[in-house]
């Protein structure tokens, strides 16, 4: 319990520091009357909700109405170092959703530390990430489009892209035709880097990866990160899409209102959503379209709770059953990230915790918006490999993650919660309070997949994750070789010659019985810090009608209804390369479109 109440006075804290360093981010809201009636209901502010919902309501005749169950951003979303201050256990930004316990990893974490968590805030997740923008690769989309998703192939979905881009940095002549300089997304390049940030292009270099646009004509090399920023201030999808539309008549967003069920009239056509709002069920009624964009936790539960899904799980729960998909709740996917491979640098060119926190750092944040403060606490780099799983050597199967600083760094405060205290005191505790970097290889495309289920009919009740991470066997085998990549490129000269970089090489407890080093090792060190990176996708997967675990069509549309659609991240068949951020926005605007064109406005 102490270090529950150190947590909620740093979360208080937190927000006076945010109200010091910029002003409170408000968006028009309404409070719309009782079984009111519009043509498109959107179930979601958040980052493709935001995008979808913006884009509809350019048809001046079409009314839409988004509800979210969160509140208004706090400061501490606005300022990106602060960001991490939206994940603590009581913050009310977020979703923290209990895990499953997990057979095939995270190991060493301890069983309170298995949680995930979601946006619960205007604009989602995109109000408290880690801002990373990151596409994905060609293949993903022609991939999609090879499964039967006419529509969703990598020519169409790039103009998306470039329609959503602000992209404000230097545009080489070969990454041109990829971006976008136009689009409400305002996109730049890391406006500071710690001293392993200053050297992570040259150390790449040696390994062999050349210094790439991420998001343009390569997909193998290393690269600073691009983050979803203007002037070191953050941008949500809300802040791009929801907050310039608002004066719009017809746009009104509603917060403070769960959605717990979708009304379906006696043709299976879906007429409106029940919610709750100041403790009462009220109704919403939409004469179009009800779209669910509440994100791949909360789209396949509210599918559910309305009798879409697989028979015996709605029968076991006591729910009448709609229409029978076994795919609802099926098929998530989420990236795997690998902790542990951290080095320390030398103190005498070190950035400390508390230095990027201090009162010089937030000088620099007010007078420039730059400095610690104006890039999130986390990654700051990141490298695409291909280690050989591919016959294509241009396409990566890891991602190396730069940390721009180590676990350690904050004395076991938020580590003490997270790792097994075995862990902390033999692997960690040697660099408390210690400066450097880490190495984070994460699984591109993992082919392990996992579930999310009813708890019971509760509306209340949050859904059963079971992320069954691991679970394929050639997972494992994909991070030791992308551990060992990392273990390598970490000891790279130029780390060890400009920082004084030396290597964490105390054998992992748990794992310390088998030779340092080997294959078996790793597969021990993987399993133990492994665990996932909140990218879920794809629980309402995307499909054409031959494909039985199929729950929307490549238009959207959820099968066995009318006039319901989902619309986020949850319809991917199959994960994106890289952080899925992007690729949710995108979602959202080919959304849109999608809809305009089944109506004749476009």
């Amino acid at each position: 319990m102490a270090g529950f109440s150190l947590l909620s006075l740093i979360t208080k804290l937190s927000s006076i520091l945010g109200g010091m360093m910029v002003s409170s981010p408000v968006f028009r809201t309404s409070i719309m009357p009782d079984d009111i009636i519009v043509d498109f209901i959107v179930v979601g502010s958040g980052t493709a909700g935001s995008a979808l919902a913006g884009r509809l309501s350019e048809v001046p005749q079409w009314d839409v109405l988004v509800f979210e169950a969160g509140e208004q951003p706090r400061t501490v979303t606005v300022v990106p170092q602060l960001n991490v201050f939206s994940l603590l256990p009581d913050s009310p930004d977020s979703y923290i959703y209990p895990m499953q316990p997990q057979k095939f990893y995270g190991h060493a974490r301890k069983e309170s530390a298995l949680i995930y968590t979601r946006g619960k805030v205007i604009g989602g997740s995109s109000t408290i990430n880690q801002m990373m923008f990151q596409r994905g690769i060609a293949r993903d989309y022609d991939n999609w489009a090879e499964l039967g998703n006419d529509g969703w192939d990598y020519e169409t979905v790039l103009k998306y892209y470039k329609k959503l881009e602000n992209y404000r940095e230097f545009i080489p002549t070969t990454d041109a035709p990829y971006r976008g300089t136009d689009g409400p997304v305002s996109i730049e390049k890391v406006r500071w880097v710690p001293p392993v940030g200053k050297v992570a292009i040259e150390a790449g270099r040696e390994m062999g990866l050349e210094e790439i646009d991420n998001n343009g004509q390569k997909s193998i090399g290393s690269a600073l990160n691009q983050l979803t920023s203007k002037n070191g201030e953050r941008v949500s999808s809300a802040d791009a899409f929801l907050k310039p539309n608002l004066h719009r008549r017809n746009l009104k967003l509603q917060i403070n209102s769960q959605v717990i069920e979708i009304i379906f009239n006696d043709e299976d056509r879906a007429i409106g959503v029940k919610y709750i709002h100041n403790n009462k069920v009220k109704r919403a009624f939409a004469q179009k379209e009800v779209i669910l964009s509440a994100g791949p936790a909360n789209n396949p539960k509210l599918l559910m709770l309305s009798g879409i899904g697989p028979k015996k799980h709605l029968e076991d729960n006591g729910i009448q059953v709609r229409a029978d998909l076994p795919g609802v709740g099926q098929n998530y996917q989420d990236h795997m990230i690998f902790y542990g491979l951290y080095w320390t640098i030398h103190p005498s060119i070190s950035s400390s915790l508390i230095s990027r926190f201090g009162i010089e750092s937030q000088k620099e944040y007010l007078d420039k918006k730059t400095g610690p403060y104006s890039v999130p606490l986390g990654i700051c780099g990141t490298y695409f490999i291909n280690t050989g799983s591919s016959n294509d050597s241009s396409i990566p199967d890891i991602q190396i993650h730069l940390g721009n600083s180590i676990v350690t760094a904050d004395h076991g405060i938020f580590t003490g919660s997270m790792f097994k205290d075995s862990i902390i005191n033999s692997f960690f505790r040697p660099a408390f309070g210690r400066d450097g970097y880490s190495l984070l290889p994460t699984l591109a495309r993992p082919k392990s997949r996992g579930s999310i289920t009813l708890k019971s009919k509760d509306p209340l009740d949050p859904p059963l994750i079971d992320q069954n991470g691991f679970s394929h066997p050639d997972d494992v085998e994909l991070m030791v070789e992308g551990a060992k990549a990392a273990f390598r490129l970490g000891n790279a000269k130029t780390f060890r010659r400009k920082l004084g970089a030396e290597a964490n090489t105390v054998p992992l407890p748990g794992c310390d019985h088998l030779k340092y080093l080997s294959d078996d090792y790793w597969r021990c060190f993987v399993r133990s810090m492994s665990f996932v990176m909140s990218h879920m996708v794809g629980t309402c997967k995307m499909a054409p009608d031959n494909d039985p675990n199929g729950v929307v069509s490549p238009r959207l549309k959820v099968r066995g209804v009318q006039n319901l659609r989902v619309i986020d991240s949850s319809i991917m068949p199959s994960i994106t390369t890289g952080s899925t951020y992007a690729p949710s926005i995108m979602i959202g605007e080919r959304g849109a479109d999608l809809i305009k064109e089944d109506y004749g406005n476009i």
